[in-house]
């Protein structure tokens, strides 16, 4: 039913909450899991990160998938872990189609409500346009 499903990963505690939901489904249903974190591109009006910046972003980035990844693994459950670069909707629903996964598990809310207010509600864009069923956690 669900044998892939998609995590997209922020460190958030929604995202942590969407973790926990898709271990549940992929324990229930015999599934794996891949978490996806999506890095956004910098708006054309921001200046370049520093070179500096641009490295503790993909450390942090790198320690998310890492933590979640133990997360699962503990559980007994499969896992992939995937870093992308791009609005953050797209790549979740493009990684949803182009992977073919049947579910996607994300968060009510990410990181800030600023981001939220600025680039839209990725939850609400990913229910909208994926390709397959999704459950948004609280």
């Amino acid at each position: 039913m669900y044998e892939k499903i998609l995590v997209p990963v922020d460190g958030s505690e929604h995202s942590k909450r969407a973790l926990n939901e898709a271990i549940k489904v992929a324990k229930m249903t015999g599934g794996t899991i891949t978490l996806l974190h999506v890095q956004p591109k910098r708006a054309p009006l921001i200046p370049p990160a520093k070179p500096q910046d641009k490295e503790a972003s993909q450390s942090a980035a790198q320690s998310i998938l890492a933590d979640g990844k133990r997360i699962v693994e503990a559980e007994g459950v499969s896992v992939q872990t995937l870093l992308l670069e791009g609005n953050v909707v797209d790549q979740i629903v493009k990684t949803a189609k182009e992977g073919q996964f049947g579910l996607v598990v994300v968060g009510a809310r990410g990181l800030s409500k600023l981001e939220e207010i600025m680039m839209g509600s990725v939850s609400h864009g990913v229910a909208e346009n994926a390709p397959c069923p999704v459950i948004v956690t609280r």
